[in-house]
């Protein structure tokens, strides 16, 4: 789980017992200790039954620490518009994902925040803001196909 944040979707995956193994990636500390903090929170990941194993890792997706075709599935939930090296992040997710691997993830298109903007009164622009916003779906897919 890239860009974990606090955790969400890696207490998902780890409670549906689908996965041997989930390792929850983020580039920020704080946010690897609340995840922990909601994990240890969590009564139904702290009982036998559970039979994910479940790590914390701090990196930066442009430079993800393992080896090269070693992961089943990645997924990267509301993330990618973050990243400040996107080419970057893409590569090594191509690099450590298994062939046949598969990468899920969501993210944000610009029309979604330019009609956010229009909602707030036009205070900030979206070429103004921190993230990166995409055009389309098909710029998208471009990316992840050069990737």
């Amino acid at each position: 789980d890239m860009s974990c944040a606090t955790g969400l979707f890696t207490r998902r995956l780890a409670k549906s017992n689908d996965y041997n193994r989930v390792i929850a990636c983020d580039y920020s500390e704080s946010m690897l200790q609340e995840a922990r903090r909601r994990i240890n929170s969590d009564p139904s990941l702290q009982t036998k039954s559970s039979t994910t194993k479940l790590d914390l890792v701090r990196c930066d997706v442009a430079k993800i620490p393992m080896r090269t075709s070693s992961i089943d599935a990645l997924h990267a939930g509301a993330a990618m518009h973050c990243w400040p090296d996107l080419d970057a992040g893409l590569g090594e997710i191509y690099r450590v994902l298994k062939p046949g691997g598969r990468y899920f993830a969501t993210t944000f298109l610009s029309t979604y925040f330019g009609s956010l903007q229009t909602a707030e009164g036009g205070q900030t622009g979206v070429n103004r803001q921190a993230f990166q916003y995409f055009e389309s779906v098909d710029v998208l897919r471009s990316m992840l196909v050069k990737a």
